[in-house]
């Protein structure tokens, strides 16, 4: 008996803390048919136990027929639905659901309510749903005024608030993202594959799955993605999206409350920019094909010349003629060898000046100086020198060599040339000597001492004779160009 007596204080006990819930909550059997209600449940619906104990929910609580827009039968279903079907709570986001006037005066009074559905389980099997309420209405109606405000910053902003909720596969929309949507301006909830529709093809899967795969995370779990809109009229906005998982408790279902930057201009300036980088690339690359088949053809012209000078060298028998047109031979092969050697590298505008220096001796050393008996010996540094700089500085080690060979070494026995650059800060020195009887200096300055002259005032150097013991020496200091 005294058992008995007890459960039937504890039924009696939950009674009454179900009658004094400081929430409305409603008892659902698995069809949705209202079993029980609580008092505070009747006070915001102004409703009475005996009209609504028995009734099918949604015939109790039908859509508001006057507001085109009313959504809120088809949400709270899904939301049910949704628990029904998991055995497991779902939360859903402020709803819109306007409620009969019981009495006389008929009509609809529009409400706002947060609801929480949870599934009442026995062996597995969901037996009963209990409905709970929160009557949120006098906190949107003071919300309404910071929402005209934030409208305006919006707008001049672009950004736009919005939440997922993938348990109802719905979505709440503000004014300015249904504005972003090209839909109609208006403020509420949507079927999320409404929006979805929306999203351009290429992008639509890659925004579902940045959900998706954020759905078992822990709340306040960061969601970001960009993505294109493809809307009703044709136009294409692109979107920064980026959003926050939330959960009104531990086991409810996830909902994204999502902010949104329209972010087209900005896109639409990236890819004028890349389609710029793009077309200058192209340009860029058409000049080094026609640059590197310019310096081909002026390779070959040079040659020509020279082989023309060769020739009329020969002709000419022993005099100061033929001497002369195999100085300017020379000089016209070593430029041609720097136009060589752009044509054959990638660059067309600067010179590797180590390897080309080495060829240059090198061609000294089997031609005139070989002739000669001279040997040519270099030690070239490795730096990459323009043309402009390149080309002077093998005519100025050209004239020193013929210089060294035909009076220096004229007649020396084991002549020796020796040609070294290095660098030395901002400047690359060049340092030639020979071995030979060295430099008479009272004697009158030929042809290759003026062209030397010339070329070191091109390049904005200095020169230094340096005496020495036996032979010449003589140093260049050539200033870099930093650009």
């Amino acid at each position: 008996m005294a058992e008995t007596s007890q459960k039937l204080q504890a039924g009696m006990l939950r009674d009454a803390v179900f009658e004094a819930a400081p929430h409305g909550y409603l008892i659902l059997d698995p069809d949705l048919n209202i079993i029980d209600v609580n008092q505070q449940y009747l006070d915001l619906t102004r409703a009475r136990r005996e009209n609504l104990v028995g009734l099918p929910l949604f015939v109790a609580f039908p859509d508001n027929p006057d507001d085109p827009d009313a959504d809120g039968v088809r949400n709270l279903r899904a939301s049910l639905e949704k628990a029904r079907a998991t055995g497991r709570p779902h939360a859903m986001a402020v709803q819109k659901y306007d409620i009969p006037v019981r009495g006389k005066a008929r009509g609809f009074e529009e409400r706002h309510w947060k609801p929480l559905n949870t599934p009442i389980l026995r062996d597995g099997k969901v037996v009963a749903l209990i409905h709970h309420v929160r009557d949120v209405t006098e906190e949107v109606m003071f919300r309404r005024d910071q929402a005209i405000r934030l409208r305006a910053a919006q707008r001049l902003n672009d950004l736009a608030f919005w939440e997922y909720d993938p348990g109802t596969g719905t979505i709440y929309a503000s004014r300015a993202f249904a504005a972003l949507l090209g839909l109609p301006d208006r403020e509420g909830t949507l079927p999320a594959a409404d929006m979805f529709a929306l999203v351009h093809p290429e992008d639509g899967a890659g925004l579902q799955a940045a959900f998706e795969r954020n759905m078992n995370a822990p709340e306040h779990t960061v969601v970001s993605v960009a993505h294109r809109l493809a809307r009703p009229d044709g136009t294409t906005a692109w979107l920064s999206s980026h959003g926050e998982l939330v959960r009104d408790h531990r086991d409810a279902l996830p909902r994204f409350v999502v902010v949104s930057l329209d972010i087209t201009v900005s896109k639409q300036r990236e890819e004028t920019l890349a389609r710029t980088l793009a077309e200058r690339d192209r340009l860029l690359a058409q000049k080094e094909t026609l640059l590197g088949e310019v310096n081909h053809r002026i390779k070959n012209s040079l040659q020509l010349v020279a082989s023309i000078l060769s020739t009329d060298a020969r002709r000419a028998g022993e005099s100061e003629v033929r001497d002369r047109l195999q100085g300017a031979a020379a000089r016209v092969r070593a430029v041609t060898s720097v136009h060589e050697m752009l044509y054959r590298s990638n660059e067309v505008s600067s010179v590797a000046f180590g390897p080309y220096l080495r060829e240059l001796c090198g061609n000294l050393a089997s031609g005139d100086a070989g002739t000669a008996g001279v040997e040519v010996r270099c030690d070239a540094a490795e730096v990459s020198l323009p043309a402009d700089m390149a080309i002077p500085l093998a005519l100025i080690v050209n004239e020193l060599a013929t210089n060294a060979i035909k009076h220096g070494l004229a007649g020396v026995a084991d002549g020796i040339i020796t040609v070294r650059t290095a660098l030395d800060g901002g400047d690359l020195v060049l340092d030639m000597a020979d071995n030979g009887t060295g430099k008479d200096g009272d004697a009158e300055p030929g042809l290759g001492t003026r062209i030397i002259d010339g070329l070191v005032a091109q390049l904005d150097a200095s020169m230094t004779a340096i005496p020495a013991e036996r032979g010449y020496r003589v140093i260049v200091q050539v200033p870099l160009r930093t650009e």
